[in-house]
């Protein structure tokens, strides 16, 4: 059996060629931080057993970040018997820093230049063949995203393999630094952790950290290095230069291309490069040489991922209202004029096809009620009132799909990354956040990209008061039910007010010192725009709508007859009629006074918010349950809205909780479920207190603000107090100095 591992820069297309060579379908992005830990999967190839390992990016061996180190410590394991080095034909030179590196290390590699089929659309070529003669290695160029040529990878690499052929590279800016002084320094150090003499030279003139710590030198050993001098910079200059004289002239125009500007320059008088001497007396051809310069330029900034779209959409005024707008295009498509369309269809589908039929069949047949009643009322319209939202889902899941793969996500990092690092996060936490409008659970762990150890947990802790799909079908079926004309809005509010939660709460995060970020740094790459291709957008589609039907399959049904058993059954037996209390009842009856100020305090609400502690899907199939009739069960749209804002704050999902835990530790997932549940009941009882005061009831409205009021004071004074922790009450800057001088004054 064989051992793969792909490695390169974020954003090249790792994953999507692991997708190809695998058929898995992981999670791809026009976006780097997409693969945040090391997946692996066998396969069989050529009647070989392979397993294939997609490594984190990471721009150096020497790291900045958890997933970085984690692809580090693979590739120094060397466990693997080939390493596939990713590189993006588009920013080939930059992506190259890693392969020498690599290559420094001595590791069997192969060399995949990626996206070859944007280089076609831009009229290039790659003359991979020069590269290969430098490189001393095999080259395989291809688009990952197509079918094409993966074959041809996996054959070169499995022969390379079987070949044992060694790296020969004469990387011959290694010549240029002190490595064999190092070496006589550190070379019994470096063999005893376990590191390559050479490579461990190289990363120590790097002044790698890491190396460093491993080596654990004397004084005496430290002081010799010291004598050498610092090499770091000269290092990476060195590199470049390299990298810079083995890609000179590899990508080139096309040969139909190259006749055809061959033919305008002769036509126009204008040279080949552009470096001629202009006719003095040709204003035509200075025209041209300006229309031939702007050329070079706009291809110049197509390589670097800009766009003449990005003068708009990340201008600095007109960036956020340009997403807001397209975003709420796409809730009112989604919940208004397709989206809700569809649902309809689908309920009146499973209305007539499924609940008359079945429970008029039973009926006839003299089934007990209660049976009747249970497959009718608490399976197929508890589980089919979910299932009504499907068309919606993937709606939703389509537009973030396309918005994802174009590109777009990354310029609304780039534009969040101004306000976002005023609260102690930066634009790498937007990704987090953002994906948390999938699934909370999934999002979390994909902050392990951040650099700082507080901006990490707090990303973690803020990430689910993003408002997730689960809790789509709460706002869909209450909005329908209370709010049917503005229903896209109400929704597109709930997600705004999650997001408005989370920053606020960052901001309050970044006033407590044990909260503070430590310094900030985003840099980020700029994807260019691409078109999204349907198989990836349909991948994206079909894992969330496989994901939402086996939830509906399993949890949802199983909690769904959970639930209305225990709602029809009294401890004496069967209680349909009206007044008769069940066992539900009977135990949420105790918890239910505690949500009255919040204007929901009966037993069907709560029994609704503590099954969605599973999966907050139950929460709308228990309302369901209960006989479908929510004005049963809300007093009215103020009572229904401020639940929709406890469902949106409130503790997340078990999945979730353990997710943080996982990340975080057990004391910050309790702070976590302790935090948001405290925010959600405030939330809602200000939401509640605000209602009152523009309807009938203002007295009422006016205590519960007050109420409020005093809870939000109660709190600032806690925070304050947890601020202030080991502080002199006095504020003096040297406390023992100052009050003891002002006590002895006072005497």
């Amino acid at each position: 059996m064989y051992q793969i591992a792909l490695t390169g820069n974020p954003n090249v297309g790792k994953t999507s060629l692991y997708n190809r060579i695998t058929h898995s379908m992981e999670h791809v992005g026009n976006w780097h931080g997409v693969t945040v830990t090391e997946t692996s999967k066998k396969i069989l190839f050529d009647h070989n057993e392979i397993t294939i390992t997609d490594l984190p990016g990471f721009y150096s061996m020497t790291v900045y970040s958890f997933e970085e180190g984690i692809s580090r410590d693979n590739v120094l394991a060397g466990k693997q018997d080939l390493i596939i080095n990713i590189c993006e034909v588009n920013n080939l030179a930059r992506n190259l820093y890693l392969t020498l590196q690599l290559l420094e290390l001595d590791v069997p590699l192969v060399l995949v230049v990626n996206m070859m089929d944007e280089l076609k659309k831009q009229g290039k070529v790659l003359n991979y063949r020069k590269l290969e003669s430098f490189l001393k290695i095999p080259i395989v160029p291809m688009s990952a995203k197509y079918h094409s040529d993966v074959h041809l990878l996996m054959e070169v690499s499995l022969d390379y393999i079987k070949s044992g052929a060694t790296n020969t590279v004469a990387l011959t800016y290694l010549d240029k630094l002190p490595i064999r002084d190092v070496e006589s320094i550190i070379s019994a150090a470096a063999v005893r952790a376990g590191f390559k003499p050479r490579y461990a030279a190289i990363k120590v003139l790097e002044r790698d950290a890491f190396v460093i710590e491993k080596l654990a030198l004397n004084d005496e050993q430290k002081q010799a290095l010291e004598q050498i001098g610092d090499w770091q910079a000269r290092v990476a200059q060195y590199r470049y230069e390299f990298i810079d004289s083995v890609t000179e002239g590899v990508i080139v125009s096309n040969v139909t291309d190259e006749h055809h500007e061959m033919h305008e320059h002769e036509v126009h008088n204008i040279p080949i490069e552009g470096d001629g001497e202009l006719p003095p007396d040709s204003v035509a051809t200075d025209k041209h040489r300006r229309h031939h310069d702007r050329h070079k330029e706009k291809e110049k900034l197509y390589l670097h991922g800009y766009s003449r779209i990005d003068r708009v959409v990340l201008n600095k005024y007109a960036a956020l209202p340009i997403f807001l707008l397209l975003m709420a295009v796409v809730f009112v498509v989604t919940f208004g004029l397709i989206g809700n369309w569809l649902s309809q269809l689908l309920d009146f589908s499973i209305d007539k096809l499924l609940y008359e039929p079945i429970t008029k069949g039973l009926h006839n047949i003299n089934t007990p009620r209660w049976i009747v009643d249970l497959l009718g009322e608490g399976i197929i319209h508890g589980v089919g009132g979910i299932l009504t939202f499907l068309p919606q889902v993937v709606l939703l899941f389509f537009f973030l799909a396309l918005l994802e793969d174009s590109g777009y996500i990354s310029r609304v990092a780039f534009m969040t990354d101004g306000l976002f690092r005023k609260i102690g996060l930066s634009g790498r936490s937007a990704f987090t956040m953002l994906m948390g409008f999938g699934c909370s659970a999934t999002a979390v762990l994909t902050a392990r990209g951040l650099e700082d150890d507080m901006m990490r947990k707090k990303t973690v802790l803020l990430t689910p008061f993003m408002s997730c799909s689960a809790r789509l079908p709460v706002y869909a079926t209450i909005a329908s039910a209370f709010f049917a004309p503005g229903k896209p809005f109400i929704i597109f509010g709930m997600y705004i007010l999650g997001a408005a939660v989370a920053l606020g709460m960052a901001a309050l995060f970044e006033k407590l010192k044990p909260l503070k970020s430590g310094k900030l740094s985003f840099i980020m790459e700029m994807p260019p725009y691409r078109l999204p291709t349907f198989e990836r957008v349909w991948q994206i589609i079909w894992h969330n709508t496989k994901v939402f039907l086996v939830r509906v399959g399993t949890v949802i049904f199983a909690l769904n007859v959970i639930v209305w058993v225990l709602s029809n059954f009294s401890f004496h037996g069967y209680t349909p009629v009206v007044g008769g209390r069940s066992i539900l009842e009977s135990v949420c009856g105790f918890i239910a006074p505690v949500f009255k100020p919040l204007g929901f305090g009966n037993w069907e609400a709560v029994t609704a918010l503590v099954s969605g502690l599973v999966a907050k899907e139950v929460v709308v199939s228990s309302l369901l349950s209960f006989g479908g009739d929510l004005n049963a069960v809300f007093s009215g749209p103020l009572s229904a809205l401020t639940f929709m804002v406890f469902t949106l704050l409130y503790v997340p999902c078990i999945a979730t909780l353990s997710a943080v835990a996982k990340e975080l530790g057990w004391k910050w997932m309790l702070f976590s479920a302790a935090l948001q549940l405290g925010t959600a009941y405030l939330m809602s009882l200000l939401f509640y207190a605000i209602g009152l005061l523009f309807t009938v009831n203002v007295g009422l409205g006016v205590g519960i603000m007050i109420v409020a009021v005093v809870a939000v004071i109660c709190v600032c004074v806690f925070v304050s107090m947890f601020r202030n922790r080991g502080k002199c009450a006095y504020g003096c800057a040297n406390c023992s100095r100052n009050c003891h001088k002002r006590d002895r004054k006072k005497k």
